[in-house]
Order: C-alpha cells, then sequence, then structure tokens
C-alpha cells in the first residue's frame, strides 16, 4: 500500500468511520511511534558520541606509534592498556546494541506491522501488540548501548588520566 493510502485509510477511521476503539488504538500507535523516534534520535547520537570514542581508543591503543604510557611504570602502563582495550571492546559493543534501534523505512525488509501482504492497514490489538513489542526490544537494546557507551567513555577518559601519569 502506497503511503498516501495508507494515510488516508487512518484519516478516515479518525474523522469518519471510526469507533471509539479504533481511534484509541490509532492513538496509542501514534504514541508508541513518537517512542521510537525519540530512540532513533537518541540513538543517533549516541553512535556519534561511539565513533569519537572508538576512533580515539582505536588510535592510542592499536594504530598509534607512540606508546601512550612511555614515561609511566609498568603498573600504571600494564592498567592503562588494560583499561584501553576494555574500553575500545565496551564502545564497539555499544555499537552493536545500537545499531538495531536505529529506525528503517517498514518496507525496506519488505514488512510492515499494521498490514500483511500488501493489504488494507489494520489497527487490531495484534497489530498494537507488534508494535509494543518493538518499542520494548529497541528499548532495552538502547539502554545497553547506552551503559557500554558510559562504561566505554568513562574507560577513555581514565586511560588518558592515566597516560598523563608519569611515575618512574
Amino acid at each position: 500500500m502506497k503511503v498516501d493510502r495508507h494515510a488516508l485509510a487512518i484519516a478516515r477511521i479518525e474523522v469518519e468511520t471510526g469507533t471509539a476503539e479504533e481511534k484509541a488504538r490509532i492513538k496509542a500507535w501514534d504514541r508508541l511511534d513518537r517512542l521510537l523516534s525519540t530512540l532513533d534520535s537518541k540513538t543517533s547520537v549516541l553512535l556519534r558520541f561511539n565513533s569519537i570514542v572508538v576512533a580515539a581508543l582505536a588510535y592510542l591503543v592499536i594504530v598509534s606509534a607512540t606508546e601512550p604510557f612511555a614515561q609511566s611504570n609498568t603498573i600504571v602502563k600494564t592498567v592503562g592498556v588494560v583499561i584501553g582495550h576494555l574500553s575500545l571492546l565496551a564502545s564497539v559493543l555499544s555499537c552493536g546494541f545500537a545499531f538495531p534501534v536505529i529506525n528503517v523505512e517498514w518496507n525496506f525488509f519488505g514488512g510492515r506491522l499494521d498490514h500483511k501482504d500488501g493489504g488494507e492497514p489494520t489497527f487490531d490489538d495484534a497489530a498494537l501488540e507488534r508494535l509494543g513489542e518493538l518499542v520494548t526490544l529497541r528499548t532495552r537494546l538502547y539502554s545497553r548501548a547506552w551503559q557500554l557507551a558510559v562504561a566505554g567513555g568513562a574507560g577513555f577518559a581514565i586511560m588518558v588520566a592515566l597516560a598523563t601519569i608519569h611515575i618512574p
């Protein structure tokens, strides 16, 4: 179904022929859709943060020819390298949890939640439940991505602090 026909079908339910129950489902659908949009926006920012942390950590821990802990004692050097690698891993895992949260056009994967096989949209309890489950899943994924991003960012800050300590 084309977007214009889909919008028209929803408008008819809201304005003309819709029962109170159908109108309530559409309001619930809109609320869940707004939650998905919010998650999408927040995840986009989180992925930008992760990209900065991953790039900096990859450069300092893996790519850089200079040793950031060259002037530090063995304990500080070992702790710094371990924290750097763990922070890099946490940031990359955060990206892995965040990517499925990003919203993709419904038709991209050939399916929609509100109708099947190109038919008219149905805003029944099953479609609303599928959307609710999608919101719940993406919220969990975003939460885990955020926690890992905080761990990766904090580890990066600790690693930089350790790199500035020059204990012989």
